[in-house]
């Protein structure tokens, strides 16, 4: 029987996707420190507008359009500070010097590596990295649908446990950023932090599931949202992790 809700569900996650994917390839870095600093406070109103306006349509489908615009905004510039990590770890084993994982790449190292590097260098490396860290999620995704779609598991018992480990999972994030800088405090949390993402989609799906048969917006919009920032978080922690691994 077609329901209304996986439909608009698949279609608003489907397209919050494509958005971010074409946001994410214009802006590969930010230009300021003010332009990161508007666009993550933007995101945040526009995640908070779109829980209070989920139920009115098009303004709902509006803001989820520039929400998933803003995140692609975000991520370029991320996903471009993995690549460019990942090339300086090529680039220096090819000169003999071995970076391990989470290992710290010197300033002189960086300074050697902008002076002599080829910006075509390693650049089908890293697109098949990122293609690795693509495809890890795709199965990820149809592989928590199928478990809750197919199975009679009742997976809503992880939201307590999923809303503790996210907090901690964002004041590891915060602490690294402000506290320690550390490149392997940050692949463990990048780690940590698949584990978390995929049970959240096991979590989203079956939170989908119950709700078969609602046919309003607010219900689409909230479960899309939720599926939409699991996929992308768990992309960001594989190809973090898969960017670090040794080559």
């Amino acid at each position: 029987m077609f329901d209304i809700l996986f439909a608009r569900t698949f279609i608003i996650v489907g397209s919050m996707l494509i958005i971010t994917a074409i946001t994410s390839r214009i802006n590969k870095e930010f230009e300021t420190a003010k332009e990161m600093l508007i666009t993550i406070i933007g995101t945040f109103a526009f995640l908070f507008a779109i829980i209070f306006f989920s139920d009115i349509y098009p303004l709902n489908l509006l803001l989820v359009a520039i929400f998933s615009a803003l995140i692609g905004w975000q991520i370029g510039p991320t996903i471009e500070h993995f690549g460019k990590r990942f090339k300086q770890r090529k680039y220096l084993k090819s000169r003999g010097i071995i970076i391990k994982k989470g290992q710290e790449i010197t300033d002189e190292q960086k300074k050697e590596f902008e002076q002599s590097f080829d910006a075509n260098q390693y650049h089908q490396e890293w697109h098949n990295v990122v293609f690795q860290a693509l495809f890890a999620t795709a199965v990820a995704v149809f592989a928590t649908a199928g478990t809750v779609f197919l199975t009679s598991i009742d997976f809503s018992f992880l939201g307590g446990f999923l809303i503790i480990s996210l907090i901690m999972l964002v004041i590891m994030g915060l602490l690294n950023i402000f506290l320690f800088r550390s490149a392997i405090f940050s692949l463990v949390r990048a780690y940590i932090g698949a584990v978390i993402f995929t049970l959240y989609l096991l979590y989203d799906f079956d939170r989908l599931e119950k709700m078969a048969g609602n046919e309003s917006w607010g219900a689409a919009i909230d479960i899309a949202v939720n599926i939409y920032l699991d996929i992308i978080n768990l992309f960001l922690d594989l190809l973090e992790i898969l960017s670090e691994s040794d080559q």
